[in-house]
């Protein structure tokens, strides 16, 4: 990891990661609640035997209905979200769901049967939507109740990638055909400050390219072929690493957009969707350099591209292009969507000098309230007294 001047904002967030693990993950949340327009949200039966079916309905606009209608009553079948749906709201979102770090599902649900049943707990993940079961079955009981459903057994690749997440409720012939209800399904975990979005470490996907594209003036970038690719952008493999690209000189920069760190494989399939709604400010530490000794500052603006990819920018900060990593902090205040986030990106701003740009990572961080920092300070300084006393 590269050196870096510490502004006052990066000390109270360092002082706040001393008070909560950094780790890499999303925000809990609700996923599905079913409320408003009274539709089931792609719902659908996924798979079970010939014999069996269901209606799915939402009559209440407030609970998904599965009514069981099959032949042999009580056969075994199950039911899912979409394979390309990410949650609930807003309802243009499509893609995947990213539960990296989180603990837990979530499920408020019940039937109208006279005995428990027991129900597998499932997501489908990875490209390949490999099927997971969530720990052992659980025994479902009459009546609406709360069942939390563990993401223990989940890999890192499967937790950042989810296609489905869904349950598979197994016979109960002798309580015939049953109406189940799904009042919500929530995500679970310890509420995050911060959280590296893509690192650029040997080692990570594509070489360390980690999903990263040339988005658009592509022609910025020397080596680019003109498409929204990786052409002309390379792994510095120095120290942990940064993704490279040279940027021309006298026109726009480049803008470069990255997924969730997974690989571009050809396309932003693999990069599904990201909830940042957590997080306060986007850190991205990068560095430019002219071969020929100029120096000066490079504007570079902040963006995103969410709810199937409409752009919304979040403000521009200046680089000092000496050749140093620094931290350029960027505000998310007022921004929305930030729970269906399909890409996150820099533009450059255009620069009369050819520089050779280094992006060392990209980091999403909770910044505290001025009472907050205020205190943090206080804190600091006694911890260094104490430590001068010694």
């Amino acid at each position: 990891m590269k050196s870096y001047r510490v502004s006052l904002t990066t000390l109270a967030m360092v002082c706040v990661a001393g008070l909560s693990t950094s780790v890499n993950a999303q925000s809990p949340s609700s996923l599905y609640t079913w409320s408003g327009t009274g539709d089931v949200r792609a719902w659908m039966r996924s798979f079970g035997a010939g014999s069996t079916s269901a209606t799915l309905g939402n009559s209440f606009a407030g609970e998904l209905t599965i009514t069981e209608t099959s032949t042999a009553s009580g056969g075994s079948q199950a039911f899912s979200d979409d394979f390309n749906r990410v949650r609930e709201t807003p309802s243009a979102a499509s893609g995947g769901l990213d539960l990296t770090g989180l603990s837990s599902l979530t499920w408020i649900i019940g039937h109208n049967g006279a005995a428990p049943v027991n129900v597998q707990f499932y997501v489908q993940a990875t490209t390949a939507s490999t099927f997971v079961a969530l720990g052992p079955d659980l025994s479902i009981t009459p009546g609406i109740n709360s069942y939390q459903v563990p993401l223990t057994g989940l890999t890192a690749d499967q937790q950042v990638y989810i296609r489905t997440l869904g349950m598979n409720i197994r016979d109960h012939a002798g309580l015939g055909n049953l109406i189940w209800t799904i009042q919500d399904v929530a995500s679970g975990g310890t509420p995050l400050t911060s959280r590296d979005l893509i690192t650029h470490n040997t080692g990570t996907p594509e070489g360390g390219l980690q999903g990263a594209i040339v988005n658009f003036d592509n022609a910025a970038v020397i080596g680019n072929n003109g498409g929204q690719n990786q052409t002309g952008l390379s792994h510095n493999a120095a120290g942990t690493g940064s993704l490279q690209w040279t940027d021309a000189a006298g026109s726009n920069g480049a803008a470069i957009s990255w997924g969730n760190g997974t690989a571009w494989n050809g396309n932003t399939f693999n990069n599904r969707t990201t909830d940042l709604s957590n997080y306060t400010h986007m850190i991205v530490r990068m560095s430019a350099t002219d071969a020929l000794g100029g120096g000066g500052v490079l504007g570079v603006q902040g963006f995103f591209q969410k709810n199937n990819f409409n752009f919304q920018a979040a403000g521009n900060v200046n680089l000092d292009i000496d050749g140093q990593f620094h931290d350029l902090e960027f505000s998310l205040a007022g921004l929305t969507d930030m729970n269906v986030v399909d890409t996150t990106g820099i533009n450059l701003f255009a620069h009369s000098q050819q520089l050779t740009i280094n992006v060392d990572n990209i980091r999403f961080v909770v910044v505290p309230e001025p009472a907050t920092m205020a205190a943090l300070g206080i804190g600091l300084i006694a911890f260094l007294r104490r430590r001068r006393a010694r």
